[in-house]
């Protein structure tokens, strides 16, 4: 698969798995645009890659909107869009006092907003040559883990849509990816307990997932999502019991 000259659009480019895309992809030859809700980060990771960055809270229909309005105004079409922006909350829905404001928050930003941007992106997609979709979704789509409930949730929805658009548009000749990163070393994963799962540089995720792209592989896990995708099937009781004592073992 050849990167050069294609007009791609990261969602949470500004930081993690997003901004080490952005970086490869610049390398590869690509114009790359990011977007991200913080102003300031967003226009420090795009002077440091050197590519565009427009302010966009994915999980904010109307700024959706605006932002593949933008896209198709600006650089006249999009090849690749890589619904990358995430949210992970770590918490015990029984005892939390702000529940409704965190389920929220991740259900609109990890669930809600790639589908809804997908399908903004379909019109520009449709006139692309090789018109391409990345979901970012999870290990943990594989195998839920009990401290983020919600998150896990999120995952899982991603990775079935990814499976059932992946059949949907090929008969319009658009190619979607899933990549399922591991535990990794961003600011999404800043509060996972580091003694207790291994974290994985962004680049190596990246790597992974270029790999898979030009190998035709559609369903990417990187590093020890591989192992969580083979124990799901395996032993999935055990695999869920495991994880959930995970951080309460270290």
């Amino acid at each position: 698969m050849n990167f050069k000259g294609k007009i791609v659009l990261i969602t949470g480019g500004a930081s993690g798995i997003g901004a080490a895309l952005a970086q490869r992809l610049k390398r590869e030859g690509s114009t790359v645009i990011i977007c991200g809700r913080d102003v300031n980060k967003l226009a420090a990771a795009a002077v440091k890659i050197g590519v565009t960055g427009y302010r966009c809270d994915v999980s904010d229909p109307e700024d959706c909107r605006t932002l593949i309005d933008m896209v198709g105004s600006e650089f006249g079409g999009l090849d690749m869009l890589v619904n990358c922006a995430g949210i992970l909350l770590q918490y015990d829905m029984a005892r939390v006092s702000d529940g409704m404001e965190k389920i929220r928050a991740e259900i609109e930003t990890n669930a809600i907003a790639p589908v809804n941007l997908t399908y903004l992106a379909l019109p520009l997609l449709k006139k692309s040559k090789a018109p391409t979709i990345v979901f970012v979704s999870s290990g943990l789509a594989y195998a839920a883990f009990a401290p983020t409930p919600v998150y896990s949730g999120t995952k899982a929805l991603i990775h079935h849509v990814a499976q059932c658009l992946r059949h949907q548009f090929k008969s319009i000749g658009i190619r979607v990816f899933e990549l399922l990163p591991p535990v990794t070393d961003t600011p999404l994963a800043a509060d996972m307990n580091a003694a207790a799962f291994r974290k994985s540089p962004p680049e190596d995720v990246v790597d992974d997932l270029i790999k898979a792209m030009r190998a035709g592989k559609y369903e990417v896990p990187s590093g020890q999502s591989k192992q969580l995708r083979l124990m799901s099937r395996l032993a999935p009781r055990f695999l869920f019991d495991r994880m959930a004592t995970a951080l309460e073992r270290k």
